[in-house]
């Protein structure tokens, strides 16, 4: 009778030792925890975007289809954006040239990094920052300050991946330099440029190696006096159809089309399954 009752009870003993090990998340299959990502992505518009309910084209459309794959793991960084379209190319203008001595003291750089930062969860796999024109810029230097964040600071270090399409920056720049130096130093993984440029756009790299060189470029883009300046009307013409090239494209679906297929099918930033997601999306 008692060795009867002893092996129940070291039955019983077993059982709940079994339910307390699958019961505690630190003991669960290794392998599956490691699957488990996060892909944060975040947007930096374009200096004349307006809102969710933008009439830009390429903005709205590629908006919905980023929070309809991603949910709350995409934000807009919408704070970074003045309502003066100006202000922001300006802004781009003066900054586009090399990295900034001191980002922390400037009021977007510090908004962009700070949002991204107190978005992270301790599951985030990798950072992805998605930005056109205006927003080019800007990535471009909240990509160093990330890297060098990470760098001093002894955390394990997430995969940073930029991606800058219709890109004011110049590849021949200090700042896009210091964007490749970073990359090659394994500080960057990945930096998506050439896929993204509209062939003809004589806005891509207009911030070129100098503010003043910047400056003197967007002056002649805007006042074209004899017909076209580099094959394109002025800035300011935002006709739908035969306005400047980086207005139509603007206004165009396939833009959002092409990001989404560059970054989620190609490159595959979001992982295999939001990849095949988008490539149904894109079929529909």
């Amino acid at each position: 009778m008692e060795r009867a009752y002893f092996i129940l009870s070291s039955v019983k003993v077993i059982l709940l030792s079994v339910i307390l090990h699958l019961a505690n998340p630190y003991t669960r299959d290794v392998s599956a925890q490691e699957e488990f990502k996060i892909h944060s992505f975040f947007f930096i518009p374009g200096g004349a975007y307006h809102g969710k309910n933008s009439p830009n084209a390429f903005t709205r459309t590629y908006c919905d289809a980023m929070n309809d794959l991603l949910g709350e793991d995409f934000k807009i960084i919408d704070e970074v954006v003045s309502k003066s379209s100006i202000s922001n190319v300006a802004w781009a203008l003066s900054r586009g040239q090399k990295p900034m001595r001191k980002p922390e003291k400037n009021k977007k750089t510090v908004i962009a990094y700070k949002t991204i930062l107190e978005a992270l969860h301790d599951e985030t796999s990798d950072i992805n920052i998605v930005s056109s024109s205006f927003g080019t810029a800007l990535t471009a230097q909240v990509g160093i300050m990330l890297a060098d964040f990470f760098g001093s600071s002894g955390k394990e270090k997430p995969d940073i991946n930029l991606v800058m399409g219709a890109s004011m920056i110049s590849k021949e720049s200090r700042l896009y330099r210091r964007l490749e130096e970073l990359s090659n130093q394994g500080m960057l993984t990945t930096l998506i440029y050439d896929e993204l440029q509209d062939p003809g756009d004589n806005v891509t790299g207009m911030c070129g190696k100098s503010r003043v060189g910047a400056y003197a470029r967007g002056l002649r883009m805007s006042f074209v006096i004899f017909g076209k300046y580099q094959g394109q009307p002025s800035i300011l013409n935002n006709n739908p159809q035969t306005g400047h090239l980086h207005l139509q494209r603007a206004q165009s679906e396939e833009k959002a089309e092409k990001f989404l297929e560059v970054t989620l099918i190609e490159y595959a930033l979001a992982g295999e399954e939001i990849g095949e997601k988008a490539m149904e999306m894109l079929k529909e």
